[in-house]
Parts: C-alpha cells; sequence; structure tokens
C-alpha cells in the first residue's frame, strides 16, 4: 500500500487594505534553500532562493542573480509566437522586475559577501489586476530570510497612488491609468532603500506625502513578515566573506599616499580612472611577492584591488563631507559643464546632442505612420499599442572598454525605459500629433547619469523635429556622501547635485529625477546603504529643483519651443474622415482595392481606425493627393447639402468648375461664391484651388450645381 507523502506546511493569510495577501512556506520547491509562495488577491507567485554553498575564491563583488521568468500560462495564455509555443528570451516586462527586485534587494546583504546568490521568481497565477512588483520584493525578502541567508531584512515595498487630494495604497490598474502618480518604495523600517515612480507632473509635496505614505506602510507590514519567519525553522547559513584586512589596507595607504590621492582630485572621469589605475598596477607590482608567498588568505589579488578602492574611497569621501568639496573641485550643489545643439544631423527628422561633463547624448527623432506603432504582448498584458518609443544604447567605446556590441541588455532596457517614462506624458495626443515617434539616444560617453542626459537629449530632439510636446523635460541624478558608525547609522552627509562616475562608485545613492516646470515625470533610487531617510530624500528633491532649473534654462537657450512644422524629410500625414460602412469597400476583397490604391498613389501607407478615421502617410504630397481622390471616389457619396472640400479645374467668366469624386464634375455660377467681382474670375481663382462646398441641386440631364460654404 502507498503511503500519502505529508508536508509541513506553515502559511498566513492577513488583509492588506482591503486586499487578500499569504504567504506559504514548506509546501512546493522543498530543495531550494527558501522557498515562498506569495498570493495578492489572485495573484500568485513562487519564489525560490539559493546560496552557492562554496563561494569562487579571490572575486571582488557579490554575485548575485535575480531571475524572473515569463509565465503565459499563468495568465491563461499560449503565448510564444507561430513557431514556438513557450517562453524564450525574457520580456521587457520581466527584465524591469527583475531589476526593480535587485534594486530592492542588492544592498541588504552583508558587505564584502561573495557567495553565488540566485533568486528565481515564477508566476504561478495572474489575475491582471495588479503588476508583480511589489509582490516580487516582498516574495524575495521572504524567501532568502526563509533560507537563512544573512540580509538585513524583513524588507516590504508598497505602491502609492495619488488623484484629486487622494492616496491609495496598492492600487489597481485600473486605478493607476486615472490618477496623477504612481509611485513604488520599498526598504525595511523607518527607510527607503528603493523608489521607482512615473508621473503626471506631480508637485514636490504631493510626492512628499506619498513618500511618508509609503514609509508608514513600510513600518508596520515589515511586522508581518516577522510573524510569518517566526514560525519557520530557520537555519543561518555560512557564507564566505572576501574583505581586506586593516593591515593590507594600511600597507596600500602607505604607498597611496597623500600627495597621491591630492593629484586625484579636480580631474574628470578620463584623467581619473587613469590615475586610479596607474596606483593600483603599482600596489600590485610591489604586493606581487607577498601575495605569492601569501599562505593564510590576507594578502590576494583581489584583497589588494580592494584595499586600493578603499583607501581612494575614503579620501574622497571625506574630502566631500569633511570639507564640501568634490573629487572634481565642484561644491555639492555645482553642475558639471553643459553643452547643447539641435540639428547634429542633416537628414533625420529631428536630432540633438546633449553633454553634461564627460556624458555625451546623441539623441534622434524618427517620424512614423499611426501605423508603425510597436504592439506589446506580455504575460499580463495584450495587444498594447506603443506610438511613442524610446530606445537607449551603451556602446562599449563610450567608456573606453574594448568590446563588441550585442543586443541590449538589462541596463539598456532599464534606462531606456526609465528615459521614456519621463517623456510619455509629454506626447500630445494623436488628434494633435498624429505621427508615430522613436527616439533613440546613443550615449557617446559616460560620465554617469547617461539616462538622465537621455532625457535632456530626448526633449531637445523632439522639439527639434517639430513636435509639440506638452512641456519640455530634464533630468538630473542625485547623488550622496556619508559617514556612518558600526551600525551604518549615518553620522553626517552631504547631498550631490549632478552625479558623476567616480561618486557613483565610492558614493551611497543614484537618485535619478526628471521633470518639467510643473511637476516630476519620473524616479528612480537605488542606493548601497540599507535605506536612508525620509529628511535625506526630501532634501535631495528640494535640491534637485534647483539644479533642475538650471540645466533646462541652459537647454531653452538652445531651442526654446516645439517648431512649427516638422523637416522636409519626414513624412506627412492627412486625416481624413469617411463612413466606417465604406472602409470595407476601400480595402476591397482580399485588400485588392487599398493595394491599387497604396500602388496608383506613389506607395503612399494608408491606417484606417474603426470610427472610419483614415491616415495617409507618405514624404510626398502629390502622392497623397491622389490617394485621397481615389479613397473619395469610392466613400464618398455625393448627396445634396453636405459641405466638402474639391478642387477647381476650370475657371470661367460665369463661375468654376470642381472635380468631384467619382469622376464627376460640378458648376458652381459666380453668384453662389458669396462674393461679388469687379472683374474676371481667373484673377482670383486658379486651377488646383481648393474650397468647401456644397451641393444644391441635380438637374434632369446629371449636372451638378455647387454653392461655396464660408
Amino acid at each position: 500500500m502507498i503511503s500519502k507523502r505529508e508536508f509541513t506546511v506553515h502559511e498566513h493569510d492577513f488583509d492588506v487594505h482591503g486586499k487578500k495577501m499569504s504567504f506559504q512556506n514548506g509546501k512546493l520547491a522543498t530543495q531550494a534553500d527558501g522557498s515562498i509562495v506569495i498570493r495578492l488577491w489572485d495573484n500568485v507567485m513562487h519564489v525560490a532562493a539559493v546560496l552557492q554553498k562554496t563561494a569562487k575564491p579571490d572575486i571582488d563583488f557579490m554575485p548575485l542573480m535575480i531571475d524572473f521568468r515569463d509565465s503565459y500560462s499563468a495568465a491563461g495564455k499560449i503565448g510564444g509566437g507561430q513557431f514556438r509555443k513557450r517562453e524564450w528570451r525574457p520580456s521587457d516586462a520581466v527584465i524591469l522586475y527583475a531589476r526593480l527586485t535587485d534594486r530592492a534587494l542588492r544592498p541588504m546583504f552583508p558587505k564584502w559577501m561573495i557567495n553565488d546568490t540566485v533568486i528565481t521568481m515564477t508566476p504561478l497565477d495572474i489575475d491582471q489586476s495588479q503588476d508583480l512588483g511589489v509582490m516580487s520584493i516582498i516574495g524575495w525578502s521572504l524567501a532568502v530570510m526563509a533560507a537563512g541567508i544573512p540580509m538585513d531584512g524583513p524588507v516590504w515595498a508598497a505602491r502609492i497612488w495619488y488623484k484629486d487630494g487622494e492616496y491609495i495604497v496598492n492600487p489597481t490598474r485600473e486605478e493607476l491609468e486615472t490618477g496623477m502618480g504612481n509611485l513604488i518604495v520599498a526598504g525595511k523600517k523607518w527607510s527607503i532603500n528603493m523608489i521607482e515612480c512615473d508621473a503626471k507632473e506631480i508637485p514636490a509635496d504631493k510626492l512628499k506625502e506619498a513618500f511618508k505614505i509609503g514609509q508608514e506602510e513600510i513600518n508596520k507590514s515589515c511586522d508581518m513578515q516577522s510573524a510569518f519567519l517566526a514560525k519557520l525553522t530557520i537555519t543561518p547559513k555560512e557564507i564566505t566573506y572576501n574583505k581586506p584586512s586593516e593591515e593590507v589596507i594600511a600597507r596600500v595607504s602607505w604607498i597611496i599616499n597623500s600627495e597621491k590621492l591630492q593629484a586625484m582630485t579636480g580631474n574628470g572621469k578620463v584623467p581619473f580612472n587613469d590615475l586610479y589605475y596607474t596606483y593600483e598596477k603599482e600596489v600590485l607590482e610591489l604586493a606581487e611577492k607577498k601575495i605569492a608567498e601569501d599562505t593564510d588568505g590576507h594578502f590576494t589579488h583581489s584583497k589588494v584591488k580592494m584595499a586600493v578602492f578603499t583607501v581612494i574611497k575614503r579620501f574622497i569621501r571625506n574630502r566631500t563631507v569633511a570639507e564640501s568639496i568634490r573629487i572634481d573641485d565642484r561644491t555639492p550643489d555645482d553642475i558639471r559643464p553643459l553643452y547643447c545643439e539641435v540639428d547634429v544631423l542633416p537628414r533625420v527628422h529631428g536630432s540633438a546632442l546633449f553633454r553634461r561633463g564627460d556624458t555625451q547624448i546623441l539623441s534622434t527623432v524618427t517620424l512614423g505612420s499611426p501605423g508603425d506603432t510597436e504592439t506589446q504582448e506580455s504575460m499580463e498584458e495584450d495587444n498594447i499599442k506603443k506610438r511613442y518609443m524610446h530606445h537607449y544604447n551603451f556602446p562599449p567605446f563610450s567608456v573606453n572598454d574594448a568590446r563588441g556590441m550585442r543586443g541590449p541588455g538589462r541596463r539598456e532596457i532599464g534606462h531606456g525605459k526609465l528615459a521614456e517614462k519621463a517623456l510619455e506624458y509629454m506626447i500630445p495626443d494623436v488628434e494633435v500629433c498624429p505621427y508615430t515617434i522613436r527616439v533613440v539616444s546613443e550615449c557617446m560617453g559616460s560620465g554617469w547619469s547617461t539616462s538622465m542626459g537621455s532625457v535632456c537629449g530626448s526633449t531637445m530632439s523632439l522639439m527639434a523635429a517639430g513636435i509639440p510636446i506638452i512641456r519640455p523635460v530634464a533630468g538630473i541624478a542625485m547623488g550622496l556622501m556619508s559617514e556612518t558608525d558600526d551600525d551604518g547609522n549615518i553620522l553626517q552627509y552631504k547631498v550631490l547635485t549632478d552625479l558623476m562616475g567616480t561618486e557613483d562608485f565610492t558614493g551611497d545613492m543614484d537618485f535619478k529625477v526628471a521633470g518639467t516646470k510643473e511637476g516630476i515625470t519620473a524616479i528612480q533610487l537605488d542606493t548601497k546603504l540599507k535605506g536612508i531617510s525620509l529628511d535625506i530624500i526630501f532634501e535631495t528633491i528640494d535640491k534637485w529643483l534647483v539644479g533642475y532649473n538650471q540645466i533646462m534654462d541652459f537647454m531653452l537657450q538652445t531651442i526654446e519651443k516645439p517648431r512649427d512644422q516638422v523637416t522636409q524629410y519626414a513624412p506627412n500625414i492627412h486625416v481624413m474622415k469617411i463612413n466606417p460602412d465604406k472602409v470595407r469597400e476601400v480595402i476591397g476583397k482580399w485588400g485588392e482595392t487599398i493595394d491599387k490604391i497604396i500602388e496608383l498613389s506613389g506607395w503612399v501607407k494608408i491606417d484606417f481606425q474603426a470610427d472610419g478615421t483614415c491616415f495617409l502617410t507618405h514624404t510626398d504630397q502629390e502622392g497623397i493627393d491622389k490617394a485621397i481622390k481615389l479613397i473619395e471616389d469610392i466613400a464618398v457619396d455625393l448627396e445634396i447639402g453636405v459641405p466638402y472640400e474639391w478642387t477647381v479645374t476650370r475657371v470661367e467668366d460665369y463661375g468654376l468648375f470642381l472635380s468631384l469624386p467619382k469622376k464627376k464634375s460640378g458648376m458652381m455660377h459666380i453668384s453662389k461664391i458669396g462674393q461679388r467681382f469687379e472683374d474676371s474670375l481667373s484673377k482670383h481663382f486658379k486651377i488646383g484651388d481648393t474650397m468647401k462646398v456644397k451641393i444644391t441641386a441635380v438637374d434632369d440631364k446629371g449636372r451638378i450645381n455647387l454653392e461655396r460654404v464660408l
């Protein structure tokens, strides 16, 4: 007789603002170090954490992987393409989820830990009412702590929505579409370590209130994790550290003395890096014999390199915090030198070059027809049409790296999406601007904050392209240098405006903020600290606003507003409306009629909407005019009293003849033109003029009489 397998299952249910949330452990993936099933409403996700027991020797970073998996079956979809019905390359959506989770998780592990750690997230059921970002962060916190992997947690996350003075925690997708702000915060009690925000120009004071609500939610909800974890039997894992001893640091300090450290000041990224690697090479050469003779693991190649970094980092941080002088001799509030230029390229539809310090971004705009929209399908959403796209490229040469280029990585996708969110609410509606818009930002040089440089470059290139954006957008990365006690409490700090790469390398946070003169449109924060207080967050936003105004004013000196029209190299778009019932006739059986119209008009692109709106796109206006006539010949019924805009084909002293659809012609007597003329009509009208007229009568011989509509 087969016995029934028994499980020791721990489960905890509770209410989060009227939404049911539950944690479960012990039923699925029991061989993983930590395994959690988290549920929010009918969204169900499994999170597994595994720690590599034996660390790779002599590495100088923590190898952490957040592996978020697409799962179409969780949404009740077959998914995939025509010939491959399974998940394959990660979608942009799950890459962004993985990055979101990584930024909240990474700083919470012990410093100098080098064990490979893999967190795998698999959606099991998706109700599509909410996205999976908040669940992902809470789930990894539980899985890692349940695994006994050392971490400063628990960590909680909350999404805050704002509209008309009302704040809602963890809103639905439907609510988000109508709100002004969409903010995700993550952290532990009394501090925040990750922010992601996109907003419709939300004022700073409204955003600060949302941060307060988010921190309150974190404070009270972390106890829910602690209560659940207390039910589990958790065995702490042994981990490996690779930390340079104070003896190694002291020896390196003797080589890289104060004179050499002082020589690093006043430099931009390239000369600073040159000195850094020169010093590192010198130290390694002097330590070569000691490393070779080392038997106890104190003097290893990686520990000597980390000691070099520690010595230089301590010097930079002390100079910044104690003396308020940054490594390039700026004050904390100074912005690096700026350079802006538009029309960098002669034939693209719009181009701009934005440079801030060593960061150099070339942004280009391509305009297409409404039919050029990108159709997106994911496990959570179907048939999403994107008419504004921003793509970001980070070629290795931008940081003097001798590598070839491949497809976009997670960093390119994440930075591109951030810059896209900063501007997407400023793109005019299709009724105002029917174009599909693609912006590509090429990083030509990186001194940090290339994503915010892309925001500035995108704004200027869009205005140069003649896209009537609602308001210009600019962005800056803010930084932080601090001194802490042994428990990680901040004793002194300096918030830095316009973070440069060297300061991100040695500092505590990268706080990117973008917006318009009316409010904030995007934020992204990641930090190396366990968390930062609301006071520091608020100070950062206030200082950002001062720096933002300086950068925006500089940009507007280059191009003040969107140009009145698109360039001659961009396609023209004509919008016309026909009876929706006539669309099928224009398309014809198997598309034969529309294909013929496209061919005869010189390959004009024609896109229809369900309400009969028709977009005709081409660089040649004559081709568009021909397509209009061919469509009207099919779709327009000649009705008495209905106004139409038609073309003059003949001018006589007694009146005008105009071409009508269906290969017909009408005559408008001089008395029906609507004004008196003392001289010949040929002096006032010419062949090819268009005017709005209506049919007044059709006589028994089929002759059509017209009257002008003024």
